[in-house]
């Protein structure tokens, strides 16, 4: 039953569609990644044969990663390298492509320490690159700086009447969330003019720049 373009159901949809436009016999050919023989239109005879056959080169890869380091002076973290995919793809792990470009891998992302340009000791590389960012325009900060009210909690960073938080794990772990949530109620408890900066605002693109307006007017 058909009522203006509409139809019934989906049936009835699909067997005026395929009697009005059959489909076309599919052709016999190879797979440009496996060389298997398939029947369609299409390069490749699977997604898996198309994302490997569409890959990157890996002297490319690397040269993107040489590239990275001499622009920013380390290597790039995964989350905010776009070709990360490929890179798994071509070498089998992140780490073997670090290698194979001539670095050594970054430590786990919040087991060691890291030592910023103004020599401030951070808990994460990620920390480490927003007091760079600090340093790098010259506003004074001060690092793991206690709240007000003695209860032994210390935000990440303190420029002037504001107070920044990385968190970097946040959603990740219970314990961190509970940490997390206890900071942001002491902050508006307290009506202290609290920033909070999450993974996404840095990686794959810092948007620094848009959190800390107040600094750069």
């Amino acid at each position: 039953m058909k009522f203006g373009h509409a139809y019934c159901s989906m049936t009835c949809a699909a067997i005026v569609n395929n009697t009005k436009y059959p489909k076309r016999p599919g052709l016999v050919k190879q797979c440009a990644y496996c060389g298997k023989n398939f029947v369609s239109r299409k390069k490749y005879c699977s997604r898996p044969c198309k994302d490997k056959g569409t890959q990157i080169n890996k002297e490319t890869l690397l040269k993107q990663i040489r590239a990275f380091f001499k622009k920013e002076g380390r290597i790039p973290l995964k989350r905010e390298f776009r070709s990360y995919r490929a890179v798994r793809g071509r070498f089998g792990t992140w780490n073997n492509a670090i290698k194979e470009a001539g670095f050594k891998p970054n430590p786990v992302m919040f087991a060691d320490k890291f030592v910023s340009k103004d020599g401030h000791k951070c808990d994460s590389l990620a920390e480490r690159i927003i007091d760079d960012w600090f340093y790098s325009r010259k506003t004074k900060h001060e690092r793991s700086f206690p709240y007000p009210g003695g209860q032994g909690l210390k935000v990440d960073f303190k420029i002037g009447s504001f107070w920044v938080e990385f968190f970097g794990l946040s959603g990740e772990h219970k314990r961190y969330d509970q940490l997390k949530r206890k900071k942001i109620r002491l902050a508006k408890k307290l009506d202290l003019n609290l920033v909070k900066i999450y993974p996404n605002d840095l990686f794959p693109k810092s948007k620094l720049s848009d959190k800390f307006t107040f600094l750069l007017r």
